[in-house]
């Protein structure tokens, strides 16, 4: 198939251009056109573009490069007792790494969220509100200290 033969294909299965008058015609294969490029095309750049990388980030990521270090270093080592004890104290280490990261993040979602509910409007507290106002919260009777304290509705 030659490229002639492509060309004249690709004209056949073309649409034909609309009146020059017909903008909303034009608009909306703009649209369909923009929608099949965006399947197609992939995202470029870097995903983390805007991460802002701090210094303990950094120290923590040096850290880790570390301790995968010593790992190889010690994975290439002889057998016996040394070998065993110095895994056990990288396991030791990375564990204590690993949670110390993990109480980080914890931290930072829980921050995040907090501060996402403190964005939010206060709803208040209104007189049609969902408890018992004063006194000790009961199904039976008012335990209103204002109404007359703890009795029943019916001993009054």
């Amino acid at each position: 198939m030659g490229a002639a033969s492509k060309i004249t294909k690709k004209v056949a299965r073309a649409k034909p251009t609309p009146p020059a008058g017909d903008s909303a015609l034009i608009e909306q294969r703009k649209r369909f056109r923009d929608r099949q490029e965006a399947k197609v095309t992939p995202q470029k750049g870097s995903v983390a573009t805007k991460m802002t990388v701090s210094k303990t980030d950094i120290q923590q990521a040096k850290t880790a490069n570390e301790l995968d270090k010593l790992e190889r270093r010690i994975d290439e080592m002889p057998d016996g007792l040394r070998k065993k004890m110095m895994q056990d104290m990288v396991e030791k280490q990375r564990k204590k790494f690993e949670g110390m990261q993990a109480d980080e993040m914890d931290r930072s979602v829980r921050k995040s969220a907090q501060a996402a509910r403190d964005r939010g409007t206060f709803k208040g507290y209104t007189p049609s509100s969902p408890f018992n106002k004063g006194g000790m919260p009961s199904r039976k009777g008012s335990y209103d200290m204002r109404k007359g304290g703890m009795f029943m509705k019916g001993s009054k």
